[in-house]
């Protein structure tokens, strides 16, 4: 069965085709993302991977937290797709994404992702078996308050995301904070964690998917207009 993996959420654009391995990948850089980047993107590896486009029977899509235009023009494109081809459409958090990709057996998990404004999303993850669990509620934090998290007990964390967007002075002084990989959300991640929700059966219809923002958007952008645009035809 091949699936379809998108994430569009921050200065990138990944795009990958899995068939339970990876077919093919794509990430390209893109701070202002636009539908038809993402439709090019997903065209080119569909061709490079001599695949047709009615053979995709599932689209994983990351729903954020991120940049709130580039998260519209995720979703958009996915539920262009499923409509076309009648195919189910899987919601996957970004922040669990990246716990689910950077699990250890030892370290405490802090994901961040950058929200623009000098905030960042946030939460944190205890290592279990086979996985990670929420160990509290994501939350939107600014850079005092990152501080806070990061010392609020000396004990080991691993940190991933966009935490080079942070001021090292804050990392740096704290010893008991290790930063690592994955460093930003990609469809890869999304495949990951996209085919255990999608294996337990659990998904709503793809109109009804929220994107999962944590905070209001900068500018009001008209999905209206987005989907106009999203064509998925041979």
């Amino acid at each position: 069965m091949f699936s379809l993996s998108i994430s569009s959420s921050g200065s990138y654009i990944s795009v990958a085709i899995h068939e339970e391995v990876l077919v093919s990948s794509s990430t390209v850089l893109s701070k202002n993302g636009t539908t038809n980047l993402l439709m090019q993107t997903i065209d080119e590896l569909t061709k490079k991977s001599d695949i047709k486009r009615d053979q995709i029977q599932v689209v994983y899509i990351d729903i954020g937290p991120g940049f709130y235009t580039s998260l519209r023009i995720g979703l958009a494109v996915a539920q262009g797709i499923c409509a076309s081809l009648g195919i189910p459409l899987i919601p996957v958090n970004g922040l669990d994404s990246l716990a689910f990709a950077a699990h250890t057996s030892h370290r405490k998990i802090f994901t961040v992702i950058d929200i623009k404004r000098d905030e960042f999303a946030f939460c944190s993850y205890k290592p279990v078996p086979g996985g990670v669990i929420r160990d509290s509620n994501p939350e939107v934090l600014n850079l005092d308050g990152l501080k806070d998290r990061f010392n609020e007990d000396n004990q080991k964390k691993l940190l991933v995301g966009n935490w080079r967007k942070i001021n090292q002075k804050i990392l740096n002084k704290n010893t008991y904070i290790k930063t690592a990989s994955p460093e930003f959300v990609t469809s890869d991640q999304i495949y990951h964690l996209g085919k255990e929700l999608f294996k337990n059966g659990n998904f709503i219809n793809f109109n009804e998917i929220e994107l999962f923002y944590m905070r209001e958007p900068d500018v009001s952008l008209s999905t209206k207009n987005l989907t106009k645009e999203v064509n998925f035809y041979d």
